[in-house]
């Protein structure tokens, strides 16, 4: 059936009564009135999955991932004098879309020992207080960010998470 309609549509010709040409979409349209409906729409069926799979591979992913930096944290902390005080946190890093998720994620030892410098160089004072862990997160995502830059050229870390937060003094 699609061959004659495709044979038809080839050898459309003017009609006799008419001095012009037809064109080719009314060539097309007065052959597709012939097609039946559900002919029709197979057709459209047809070519709808491969246009919307090519909309798909030019798309770029932003929706918020996260990475956590697997396992958790434990270490000393504080003044070396005295008894010896514990951390241990669990952190999460929100970045936007796959690929940045797949950059932080390469770079995880390196983000990982840059974090274990930074907690165990802060004192109980700090640790101890909601306040000091919010400037403790701050100043964390500040260094991710920035080491981000330094691999990657781009800070690509959008928030860092302490999903637990538990100390021993």
């Amino acid at each position: 059936m699609i061959h004659r309609f495709i044979a038809r549509f080839i050898t459309c010709k003017r009609p006799s009564n008419s001095k012009r040409l037809k064109t080719i979409t009314d060539c097309f349209f007065s052959q597709i009135q012939r097609l039946p409906n559900a002919l029709l729409c197979a057709l459209v069926l047809v070519h709808t999955p491969t246009i919307h799979a090519e909309g798909e591979e030019g798309a770029v992913n932003n929706k918020p991932q996260y990475v956590h930096l697997q396992p958790a944290f434990v270490l000393n902390y504080g003044e070396p004098k005295g008894r010896l005080k514990y951390l241990r946190t669990e952190v999460a890093l929100r970045v936007l879309g796959d690929i940045n998720a797949e950059k932080v994620n390469r770079h995880t030892p390196y983000l990982r020992n840059q974090l274990v410098f930074l907690l165990s160089q802060q004192t109980a004072k700090i640790i101890n207080n909601s306040q000091g862990r919010e400037e403790l997160r701050k100043k964390a995502l500040e260094e991710v960010r920035a080491a981000m830059v330094f691999l990657e050229e781009a800070p690509l870390v959008e928030d860092l998470y302490f999903q637990n937060f538990v100390v021993q003094n």
